[in-house]
């Protein structure tokens, strides 16, 4: 075939391609780079004869300069590395440290810019997509890279682009499951609520039952607009709540904490937030009493996509409930009030 006998030069004229004037023929030269390391990873990743470096080396040095150098090509960069380390996950690891370097940078830069969290951004979807296709491509091998960076993706505020990113480092890379889904349920408590997630206390939790007292924790949020007008539909006032909880917290706060307390809650949020507690698997963390004391109001919110994304997170994690499988305890209660609701 054409191709295997005129590989090496079609990989030179891609090289010299980009740095073409013309934007058009600059980023397909840069889109065909990963297509090259597909066709014929073995070549793509061979140092030839009177070369110092493979065409992969030469790629993917370019590559990480221009996602450091221009605004215009970084996204189009970041994913272009991505699917190189995924054709040639062997070859790549000794680019996965200034790969995930690079990202960091992009998402230090972007936070220190004060873009909205959640607000549409290119950069930041390329990086978070990037992220999924490393861990695809490398696994276990990319968790103390990626370690680092679980903060600073969630700077960006809760979109689809997070979400499914996080889906793949869950399961690429199991070792962080515990780190991620302690920091989405911090978000997503805040967007729903007003205030970070309390892990559920029994002997705590039996008390104010007791004394019919309501966690302090929970109560900052009631005292708030957030449970109340959000989970009702005004969405305008939703902040207010954790304006109160901001108040109290100290200056050492988590950037996800922060990043949360900084989104602009709208319907399609809540949405967003409310399909979060559905789409992972949080069954090691009891969400029962969470259920019951917040996500509930949900269901009679003034936005039927809202109701509807209630209805299936709450009927979810009372199934995934360990105690209502056994039919005792709290978790048949709950079910038994989503029931009542429901009907």
């Amino acid at each position: 075939m054409y191709m295997q006998s005129h590989f090496g030069q079609v990989c030179d004229m891609a090289l010299k391609l980009k740095e073409y004037r013309d934007p058009i023929v600059h980023k397909a030269a840069i889109a065909l780079l990963p297509v090259l390391a597909r066709y014929s990873p073995q070549e793509f990743t061979r140092v030839n004869t009177g070369s110092s470096e493979s065409m992969m080396g030469r790629a993917c040095n370019y590559l990480i300069t221009l996602s450091r150098t221009s605004d215009r090509d970084r996204a189009a960069a970041f994913l272009a590395l991505g699917n190189i380390a995924q054709f040639c996950s062997t070859e790549y690891r000794s680019f996965l440290e200034p790969t995930t370097r690079a990202i960091r940078d992009a998402l230090i830069q972007r936070a220190k810019m004060r873009i909205p969290p959640a607000e549409a951004d290119e950069t930041v979807t390329a990086v978070l997509q990037t992220i999924a296709t490393l861990a695809t491509a490398m696994g276990p091998a990319l968790t103390r890279y990626v370690r680092d960076l679980l903060d600073l993706m969630f700077t960006a505020g809760l979109s689809q682009a997070l979400c499914d990113s996080l889906l793949v480092l869950e399961r690429e890379v199991s070792q962080l499951q515990p780190a991620i889904q302690g920091r989405l349920l911090d978000m997503v408590s805040i967007i729903l609520v007003g205030v970070p997630f309390r892990p559920s206390q029994q002997s705590l939790d039996d008390l104010e039952q007791r004394m019919g007292t309501m966690s302090m924790h929970y109560a900052t949020a009631q005292n708030g607009h957030r449970s109340g007008a959000a989970a009702n539909g005004n969405t305008a006032n939703g902040a207010s709540g954790r304006d109160a909880y901001a108040g109290t917290v100290s200056d050492s706060t988590s950037l996800v904490v922060r990043a949360a307390n900084n989104i602009h809650v709208t319907n399609d949020t809540l949405v967003l937030a409310l399909r979060t507690l559905r789409i992972f698997d949080f069954s090691e963390e009891n969400l029962s009493e969470f259920v019951r004391n917040e996500i509930l109001r949900y269901l009679t919110n003034s936005s039927a996509a809202v109701r509807k994304e209630a209805i299936h997170a709450v009927s979810h994690i009372v199934m995934a409930d360990p105690l209502y499988r056994s039919m005792a305890g709290a978790g048949v209660e709950v079910a038994s009030e989503v029931v009542q609701r429901l009907v």
